[in-house]
Parts: C-alpha cells; sequence; structure tokens
C-alpha cells in the first residue's frame, strides 16, 4: 500500500525518528529504580592541570542532636567527595579532644593525622527549623577559621546551607566558586511507550518530573530561567515544547526536536525536517525560522553551543555518525573526531582553557565517554570495560562530567575519568547540567 498526504508524512516522520532514536542513542540495557544514593597564603589546588592532588580534609562530626549531625556531616562528606578534590579521612584517626571548641583546632592533633585541612561545626534543629554554624581551618594556619559561615531557616533549606559551605570551601582552594546546588536534566522511560522529562540536584537528591502527560517526551535542554525545552508525542507528532506552554512551539511536518539555546538566550538550534532531511536550523525562542544551517546529503542531528559561539553536531556525511563543529552561521564546517565508528551527543566544555567536546563512541562493541581537544585534536578516554557509558555532560563549572551508565543509573566523574561515583540510580538519556 503507498501512503500519500497527511499518513504518509505520519509514516515518513515515525520512520526517520526511529533512525534518529539508533542514532543518536545507542542501544543498551537500562534499570528503572529511581532511588537517589547518599552516601603563610592559602593552599591552592589546580583543578584545570594535568593532575590533581587531593587536598586531605577532615570532617568532624558536627556537634548536636545526633540525627542533625549526621545529616550535615553525610551532606558534607558526600560533597566534597563528589567534587573529585578532596581526600577525606578517616573518622577513627581523629584524636583531637572533643572538648575543643568548633572555632578553634589543635593543629599538632590533626598535623599527626595527616589533615590539611578540618571542617567543624555544630547545628541544632527545633520543630522545623535550624540554626548551623561551620567552620574551615587549614591546619598549618593559626587556630582561627579561615572560612566561617551561620545559617538558620526551614529544616528543607538545611542541605542547601550545607552546599553553599562546600561552594565557598571549593572557591577558597580554587578561586572557583563551587555548583553544588545546580541540576542535571535528562529523561528517562517511565512505562510502555511512555518517556518523562526529570530533573535531579548534581548530589543525587530533589529528584523532580517535568512532564506527566502519559507520552512519549524526550531529547530535552535547558532554556532562559526555568524554562526546558523538550519533544513529545502528546499530540501524536514529534513536536517542539517549552515547559512553561501548553501550544508547541514548532509543529512543523517531520521532526521537531533537539533544540540548543545559545549562550545569552535568544536564538536555539534545533532539528528539523522542513524537507523530509534531517537538518539544523537557527530559530529564535518562539519558534520562528531565522536560518538553515545545515543542508548536507547526511543526517544532521544533537547541535550543542559552544563558549565561544560555534556549534557542534553529529553527522553522517562521511559515512558514519562523527562529530563536527560549524560557526554560528553555519559556515565553516570542520569534522573533529576520526576514531572510533559511531560519535554521538557532543557537550562542550565551558571552562576550559583550549576548546574541549566530550561525547559518546563506539569504538569496538560498547559505548564509552571520551573527551576532544579542538586545538591539538588529542583525544582522551574516559571509561572502558566499564559497560555501556553515554550522554555526557560536562558540569558548569568544567570540573566533573555526568554519564549514564549501564551499570546502574547516573554517574559523576573528573575530567580524568576518575571518581566514578553513582548519584542516581535508574535508565537516563540525554543528560544536561544546568
Amino acid at each position: 500500500m503507498i501512503l500519500s498526504g497527511r499518513g504518509g508524512h505520519i509514516f515518513r516522520t515515525l520512520f526517520l525518528l526511529g533512525i534518529l532514536i539508533l542514532f543518536s542513542f545507542p542501544r543498551s540495557s537500562f534499570e528503572q529504580a529511581d532511588k537517589s544514593v547518599e552516601e603563610g597564603s592559602s593552599l591552592q589546588i589546580d583543578v584545570f592541570g594535568p593532575s590533581t592532588d587531593l587536598f586531605k580534609m577532615a570532617v568532624v562530626p558536627p556537634v548536636g542532636i545526633e540525627t542533625g549531625s549526621k545529616q550535615v556531616q553525610d551532606i558534607l562528606e558526600w560533597d566534597l567527595k563528589l567534587s573529585s578534590l578532596f581526600y577525606l579521612l578517616d573518622k577513627k584517626s581523629f584524636i583531637e579532644s572533643s572538648e575543643k571548641p568548633v572555632d578553634s583546632i589543635d593543629e599538632n592533633a590533626w598535623i599527626s593525622v595527616g589533615a590539611q585541612g578540618v571542617i567543624k561545626g555544630k547545628v541544632s534543629i527545633v520543630g522545623g527549623d535550624f540554626e548551623l554554624e561551620l567552620n574551615l581551618f587549614e591546619v598549618v594556619k593559626k587556630q582561627t577559621p579561615v572560612l566561617g559561615k551561620k545559617y538558620s531557616g526551614k529544616l528543607t533549606e538545611l542541605r542547601g546551607s550545607v552546599h553553599n559551605f562546600v561552594n565557598l570551601v571549593i572557591e577558597h582552594f580554587t578561586g572557583i566558586k563551587g555548583i553544588f546546588g545546580s541540576r542535571i536534566l535528562f529523561a528517562r522511560r517511565t512505562g510502555p511507550k511512555r518517556k518523562d522529562i526529570f530533573t535531579v540536584g548534581m548530589d543525587g537528591w530533589g529528584l523532580a518530573k517535568i512532564t506527566d502527560n502519559g507520552s512519549i517526551n524526550t531529547i530535552p535542554s535547558w532554556g532562559p530561567g526555568s524554562v526546558i525545552f523538550y519533544t513529545s508525542f502528546i499530540s501524536g507528532f514529534p513536536f517542539l515544547y517549552r515547559s512553561d506552554r501548553k501550544e508547541p512551539v514548532l509543529k512543523g511536518e517531520g521532526l521537531n526536536m533537539g533544540a540548543a539555546v545559545a549562550p545569552g538566550g535568544g536564538k536555539m538550534a534545533v532539528v528539523m525536517s522542513v524537507d523530509g532531511q534531517p537538518d539544523i536550523f537557527l530559530t529564535d525562542l518562539e519558534g520562528k525560522i531565522l536560518k538553515r544551517l545545515t543542508n548536507s546529503p547526511g543526517i544532521e542531528v544533537s547541535p550543542a553551543w559552544g563558549p565561544g559561539g560555534q556549534i557542534a553536531f553529529v553527522s553522517n556525511m562521511g559515512g558514519s555518525p562523527q562529530i563536527y563543529v560549524m560557526n554560528a552561521d553555519g559556515g565553516g564546517v570542520r569534522r573533529v573526531t576520526f576514531r572510533g565508528n559511531y560519535n554521538t551527543e557532543p557537550c562542550w566544555c565551558p571552562r576550559c582553557d583550549t576548546p574541549q567536546i566530550v561525547y559518546s563512541s563506539r569504538d569496538g562493541g560498547s559505548y564509552d565517554i571520551y573527551t576532544v581537544n579542538l586545538s591539538s585534536g588529542q583525544v582522551k578516554r574516559l571509561t572502558e570495560s566499564q559497560g555501556d557509558n553515554t550522554s555526557p555532560a560536562w558540569s558548569p563549572d568544567g570540573r566533573l562530567i555526568a554519564f549514564y551508565s549501564t551499570r546502574g543509573g547516573i554517574f559523576l566523574m573528573n575530567t580524568d575519568g576518575l571518581n566514578q561515583n553513582l548519584i542516581l540510580k535508574g535508565h537516563a538519556e540525554t543528560l544536561r547540567w544546568r
């Protein structure tokens, strides 16, 4: 039977989408659980150099009721571990007297156990409110804190307050404030023929469901403010939506997907199949087409803006999916990956000294995470022999990379592929870090 008119268009669109799903998202087996995982001058930590020496930190259980003390200590230790900057000393080795006030230290006691830094504090919880004091000490300095903060508020704000302190600790040692409290956006299967969009804190807490329309919602991306763009089949077709509106932003015939908002907002790169061929277009945030950016015989998907205004994307114009880069006007197209026969899901480093892109690649039988330095062409493999690893997303400060692994969920690692920590169990795809 030959389909024509709208029926033919539907068939062609679904066929193309099936190809793109295979093209953009590598096959793998997934879990469905949604459970979070808990777990002189100032010294400086070089986080962008060739190597990072972990700073030896002691976190003393805060003074206060046992439940509040444990909660604060757990958050502190988990944040410091995820940061990939600190080595946490075993509490069993601590010999400082518990009678020592939280605003001073016995430096000899900490030197003897190898501590370079110490965090002490106290917490009180009354009803639904808390008061918290946290102090950071450098052992080689005086007994007084090099950083001290006091917080108070509703108990629901306690985690955010500890995140804030850890961000300041990171800033103290690196000069760049930490990003605890930032969120990761992703899609996951929630039932037969159903996917939904979620966000979660970078520490694995605060899982929030963005869509709940009983349809397939996929390929989310961050927009300005709290807006999230995503493609949904709620109307029966792959239209592009934004979270603050009911009507689609783009609903042209064919595909409308993969929105990537330009730095500074105002424009976005999207994938559309205007003439049956998936290409990348430049539009405003209302969906008005400004320019067609690609028009090769191949399939072009997965646009990603770089900090310098360039756009990375995936194309099979050379025969297999590879990462390319172009200028914001569609000119200056060049291929940047040559290793691996299936390279997808590019994401730029927002703060690296030289332009770098992280991506997933099939180089053999499994998918792994790689980075490529656009200046030197150097490729670095970050995962290996650890299942399939896909959907990488660089953190806003350039220090960490989030990714999905068939080992069980969303992981964080540093830019050398080390210190891999599971933060959220369950299937996840197209990760985007706020």
